[in-house]
């Protein structure tokens, strides 16, 4: 990684194994609208990593099932990172129709299992990242103990805060989206006719992909094309569409910015999820960082704030890994 890690990467394992009883075996999900990844974490690597189709099971015990029949483990405890808010170790998932609950889990595995949101996962997970896991855009030297943000675009959008050694996760992808110009005031109107409303992630996800070149298309006067009805649509956006690219990479840095002011975040800005890591030179071009620092007075504030692109494949199975090293049976 560019710059130093916000805490102190696999040392911070060490460390906890001094003051919680570490098992073996760790099993770790992370649960998203798109895909269910489930892996073995050993207290050095993961391993038995399968990766489940989320919308062909109807729920987390099937795919959880044929993980471990196919593997033949059984964990000593188990942490799965989920896509929505948890409450009361239970989750109602946002982008599938999945409810997800702890002490079910638990039966069906027999060991402690935790519940907790993916962007929970993602923070925590930050603090595992090496060298080469992730890429700098833009900024300076991160703070050491300073709060830091991650926020990430991919089948909906999550955000959370690390504050100290706590992690704040929230649901801010659903926040009312702000206009940056007389362009988004039209997008931000034609979102509200079609949704009641507009948030965040109707602009910073797959979906916000597509509806970004849809509107594009409508305000020059055009039809969309057709193909932004297939399920290949926000790829072909992304390959196809460099002026929806850009638009959707300044609106990027419009909340990244937004998430670096709420908690000055000098510890770092870090973006994960699906998109992210296929449009660095794209989130490099200039239109990301020149909306990231477009605060008005308080500009110079974030100026020197790291933005970096987390581009490790497995941050919220991480993430989950190491939360569930914090776990008290």
């Amino acid at each position: 990684m560019n710059g130093k890690p916000p805490f102190d990467g696999a040392g911070a394992c060490r460390r906890s194994a001094t003051r919680y009883v570490l098992p073996m075996r760790i099993l770790c999900g992370d649960i998203g609208g798109t895909n269910a990844r489930l892996a073995l974490w050993d207290g050095a690597a993961l391993q038995h990593e399968q990766t489940f189709a989320s919308a062909d099971w109807p729920g987390l015990e099937a795919p959880l099932a044929a993980w471990r029949s196919s593997t033949g483990v059984d964990p000593d405890r188990a942490c799965f990172a989920v896509a929505g808010p948890v409450m009361d170790q239970r989750c109602v998932t946002t982008n599938l129709p999945w409810v997800v609950d702890g002490p079910t889990l638990g039966a069906q595995l027999g060991c402690p299992v935790r519940i907790i949101n993916d962007f929970h996962a993602a923070a925590r997970g930050i603090s595992l990242l090496g060298p080469g896991d992730a890429v700098l855009l833009f900024g300076g030297e991160p703070v050491m103990g300073a709060p830091v943000a991650v926020m990430g675009a991919g089948t909906g959008l999550g955000e959370a805060f690390v504050v100290g050694d706590q992690v704040i996760p929230g649901e801010g992808g659903h926040a009312d989206f702000g206009p940056g110009d007389a362009r988004e005031l039209r997008l931000a109107a034609w979102l509200f006719g079609r949704n009641g409303r507009a948030s965040w992630e109707d602009v910073l996800s797959g979906p916000g992909l597509v509806n970004l070149a849809r509107f594009a298309s409508l305000d020059r006067g055009e039809p969309p094309p057709p193909w932004l009805d297939g399920p290949e649509a926000p790829a072909r956006v992304a390959a196809e569409d460099p002026e929806t690219v850009d638009w959707f990479c300044a609106l990027y840095g419009a909340e990244a910015g937004n998430l670096a002011l709420r908690v000055l975040a000098r510890g770092g800005v870090y973006l994960c999820g699906g998109i992210a890591p296929r449009m660095v030179p794209s989130l490099k071009a200039g239109a990301f960082r020149a909306r990231f620092e477009n605060k008005g007075k308080l500009g110079a504030a974030i100026r020197a704030v790291p933005v970096s692109v987390v581009t490790h494949p497995g941050l919220g199975l991480l993430g989950a890994a190491a939360e569930a090293m914090r776990m008290r049976d």
